[in-house]
């Protein structure tokens, strides 16, 4: 379906390393995280714990950075009610809502409702998607939002940009991380800022991100730019993904993936090009040969790809493929379909022996 959303080497697989990465990531699955905001104005984090009919976790403001405690109940279709309380226990809010399943490929689980206070007081509404994070230490992925507008004179235009950063503990690599991805959207920013002062009344740059996977050994991240220039006729997205090895300190090589010598490049082509079908198998001008061409496109471009969960992430932009404006595409080609040529010292090879949760439990 269409979309605009949203390890480490196993030569030691059976060592205790690699039994505690697997821990670490039924952890992660058993404890599910999310990401939004609440009132359409503060940026929370929440960690839920669900067991059955019950809800329990924490979450915090990222601007406050103090965990409040949450329980509660959820039911079957996922209407659930979850109480606040402060490190005193006391109860300080609580949340109403519904936990929704991913409905469209590239996309998470989604809670959205409403916050209160215990006397139903002050409601705001929440948003929140799953955010793919699971790291073992104090680290967290922030986000940082900056905005701008015009001055009196100037081309009307506005600029709103939300970017991700490592937070809780040090290291050069955390560093390089952090002003990689701020001296990249600072950049941005500027290019875009000076086109809009040399432009018409009216254009808009709004950047935001993708998390595909982020724990202790890599950071997967899609930057997506939205952006209108004054008279244009629609707004269009782009999308520019950072794939960030941890332990290394440095990017990592699409061919770091899988194994020298292996046709991989066939195998998620021919993949990618079945799923582009499918999906727009009802549009006349989607044939053979023009999804193949963008298909060719997208598996050699190293910025169009990311590590998540289910398998790897394939970003097709709306400037790309399908009508302009209706934002990007997704392929996730499953860890199972390239097992066979995946590296085995590689940033996937925990995937490829184990599939990405299938020994986990689910709920």
């Amino acid at each position: 379906m269409r979309s605009l959303k949203f390890f480490l080497p196993c030569a030691c697989l059976a060592t205790a390393a690699c039994l505690w990465f697997f821990a670490a990531v039924g952890a992660a699955q058993a404890e599910r995280v999310f990401s939004g905001k609440l009132g359409n104005k503060y940026r929370i984090q929440m960690r839920l714990r669900r067991e059955g009919g019950k809800l329990s976790g924490v979450y915090f403001y990222e601007r406050v950075r103090q965990d409040l405690i949450l329980r509660g109940e959820i039911d079957a279709p996922g209407n659930f009610t979850l109480r606040e309380y402060d490190a005193g226990g006391a109860q300080t809010g609580i949340f109403k809502g519904k936990w929704r399943p991913s409905d469209c490929e590239g996309c998470g689980d989604f809670l959205s409702g409403n916050w209160s206070k215990p006397d139903g007081t002050r409601a705001m509404p929440f948003s929140l998607t799953v955010y793919a994070v699971a790291f073992r230490g104090p680290l967290k992925l922030m986000t940082r939002a900056l905005s701008e507008k015009s001055r009196k004179g100037q081309p009307q235009y506005e600029i709103s940009i939300e970017y991700p950063q490592l937070e809780g503990t040090g290291g050069p690599s955390v560093a390089r991380f952090n002003e990689m991805i701020r001296g990249e959207v600072m950049k941005d920013m500027g290019e875009y800022r000076k086109d809009f002062l040399e432009g018409s009344d009216g254009s808009e740059f709004d950047l935001s991100y993708g998390v595909g996977l982020a724990n202790d050994d890599l950071v997967s991240v899609n930057l997506i730019y939205y952006f209108y220039y004054g008279g244009a006729g629609q707004r269009n997205a782009i999308s520019e993904t950072i794939n960030y090895d941890l332990r290394r300190g440095r990017l990592i090589k699409f061919d770091e993936l899988f194994s020298p010598g292996s046709d991989y490049e066939k195998l998620l082509s021919d993949y990618c090009l079945r799923d582009l079908k499918n999906q727009y198998k009802d549009e006349k001008w989607a044939t053979d040969e023009v999804l193949r061409w963008h298909v060719e496109n997208v598996v050699s471009d190293e910025k169009k790809w990311m590590i998540t969960p289910e398998g790897l992430d394939f970003i097709f932009d709306s400037t790309e493929i399908g009508p302009p404006g209706a934002g990007q595409t997704n392929v996730i080609v499953p860890y199972a379909v390239i097992r066979q040529v995946i590296r085995p010292s590689g940033p996937l090879a925990a995937f490829a022996a184990h599939g990405p949760y299938e020994h986990l439990p689910k709920f």
